[in-house]
């Protein structure tokens, strides 16, 4: 990396600036720094809208021997609900559902993404973890 490459500018077709392209080694230097700024500017406090209608589809067409489970559990972080819907505050928001038996959740802690496959003998869950950047 050297000086002249680390930064490159974007502009359009009139040379007016329309962004900025730094190099991955000059992201690691500064992106702890730049994302705290984008926080304090836009505020992720916006509220989750849950798909509840399509949960309550797939509850009312359940038709496999065994009960919808309603427990999650995040393998990244820990944090464990017996019954998702009943915890206050929440652990886990419901992010997607549908009638082929698929729960996504997103977990309130560490924002990792919960996906429960719902199958007639078995029941698969994956937990992918939230990445920001690599910082660190």
């Amino acid at each position: 990396m050297n000086k002249d490459t680390a930064v490159r500018y974007v502009v359009d077709a009139q040379g007016q600036p329309q962004g900025v392209i730094l190099e991955q080694e000059m992201w690691q230097h500064v992106c702890k720094h730049v994302l705290s700024v984008l926080d304090k500017l836009y505020p992720s406090e916006v509220e989750i809208v849950e798909p509840l209608g399509d949960l309550q589809l797939l509850e009312k067409y359940w038709d496999l021997c065994y009960d919808l489970p309603t427990d999650v559990v995040c393998e990244t972080c820990g944090a464990v609900s017996p019954d998702w819907k009943a915890d206050e505050p929440r652990k886990f928001m419901l992010r997607a559902a549908n009638m082929g038996g698929l729960l996504a959740f997103q977990c309130v802690s560490c924002k990792s993404r919960i996906t429960k496959r719902h199958f007639k003998d078995k029941v698969t869950v994956t937990c992918t973890p939230y990445l920001t950047c690599a910082c660190d």
